[in-house]
């Protein structure tokens, strides 16, 4: 059966409607973050490009509509990248965005009435490939390496931006009306390939928006209550905040202070054979042992996908040691909910300041040391810091009780 130009870009106009409202309406109910506004206006846009170049088709020759929908479809792809920037904890970089949507509108308004259906197209293919290649290359890194809907969501941009890129060079080079592109890379086949892109790239997002909603991955630029504290401990962002507030007190008290830092041994390996779910349940079972093993006055956050860390006021050094010991040992013992074959351990490097000065990126740095020298011996241990200076101490006895 064949359809024409006007059938397939309403057919498209209505697909990207369904889909927008579908992950509009879901995001609603889910909860409102600097992720899930910047992918809301991706599919407004989307929305409004489907409806303006609809409209185009039915009733051609406004280059208004041409325009519009030049405009909102780069912009439209433009968001989803910088909705990837910020769920990888990245500045979005609006004023690229914004940039280039009008720079493809000018393109269009500079030919004017005379510029037929195809003025400024050059532009609008370049700034659609050039964004979904972005929005590609960053589903690949970051926090969104690790998750298995962002990797589609990459590999479905990736496709996007070679299509509109060749189709661009095919533009400059010969022409909107020439053979090969008409053939290879007209209205139809692109109309086509924008209705499998939405389709795909709906249910990616809209994935990946109910994992982060379930405290699946930490996003430093969203600071807010619910992102704060997720699995019963503080995000990395806050954690880093209250562990430094809490050492400079420390300092000026002459109490001490230890840095734990977690590592689940092999959580990788049970993302892959047993799913993301189990990942997500030995995270919560750490997390809980944490909360029951370590002091009430520990401060207790993420640092990394796989890492935990514990920052707790000490006596004596060998206090440092018991605790991390202790965690171990509850972590070794412990069982993920809903499974029986699965054994966890964990690796765990340890620094304090009777071997580190008041400092917490010092502090970090020292415990990161003990922990690789763990992974490295196979782990399932606790390594503590070397003392690679000697630490000037004042006990004040006066304040001993305070603490």
């Amino acid at each position: 059966m064949f359809l024409d130009t006007s059938t397939l870009m309403v057919m498209s106009a209505l697909v990207t409607i369904l889909a927008g409202a579908s992950f509009i309406l879901n995001t609603s109910i889910q909860r409102l973050d600097l992720v899930s506004r910047l992918w809301t206006v991706a599919f407004t846009n989307g929305m409004l490009a489907a409806l303006a170049y609809g409209f185009d088709a039915i009733n051609p020759g406004l280059w208004v509509t041409v325009a519009v929908g030049n405009a909102a479809i780069t912009a439209a792809i433009g968001f989803v990248w910088a909705g990837c920037r910020a769920y990888n904890g990245r500045k979005p970089w609006l004023v690229v965005v914004v940039v280039v949507t009008v720079a493809v509108a000018a393109a269009v308004v500079v030919r004017g009435p005379e510029g037929g259906e195809w003025a400024g197209g050059w532009a609008m293919l370049a700034g659609v490939g050039l964004f979904a290649l972005l929005a590609g290359v960053e589903g690949l890194t970051g926090q969104m390496r690790s998750r298995v809907n962002a990797r589609s969501l990459a590999v479905v941009m990736l496709v996007v931006a070679g299509f509109y890129l060749a189709r661009c060079a095919v533009f400059l080079l010969y022409g909107p009306y020439s053979d090969l592109f008409r053939t290879y890379f007209g209205t139809n086949l692109a109309t086509f390939v924008t209705i499998l892109f939405l389709i795909s790239s709906s249910v990616a997002m809209t994935s990946l928006q109910v994992e982060r909603s379930l405290g699946g991955g930490a996003n430093p630029l969203a600071r807010n209550a619910v992102r704060s504290f997720t699995l019963g401990v503080l995000a990395s962002d806050t954690f880093d905040d209250g562990a430094k507030d809490r050492i400079d007190r420390a300092r000026r008290r002459s109490s001490s202070v230890a840095l734990l830092l977690i590592r689940i041994d092999g959580l990788k390996e049970i993302n892959t054979a047993f799913g993301r779910g189990t990942g997500d349940a030995t995270l919560q079972t750490v997390a809980t042992v944490l909360r029951e093993v370590t002091p009430t006055s520990s401060i207790l956050g993420r640092q990394e996908s796989s890492h935990f860390g514990v920052l707790v006021m000490v006596s004596e050094p060998q206090a440092t040691r018991e605790i991390a010991e202790a965690i171990l040992a509850e972590i070794t013992e412990g069982r993920v909910e809903g499974t029986n074959d699965i054994r966890l351990s964990a690796s765990i490097g340890v620094s304090d300041t009777f071997t580190v000065p008041f400092d917490f990126d010092k502090l970090r740095d020292a415990a990161l040391d003990a922990l690789d020298r763990a992974r490295e011996a196979g782990g399932n241990r606790v390594e503590a810091a070397v003392q690679t200076q000697a630490v000037p101490r004042r006990i004040d006895r006066s304040r001993t009780a305070l603490d």
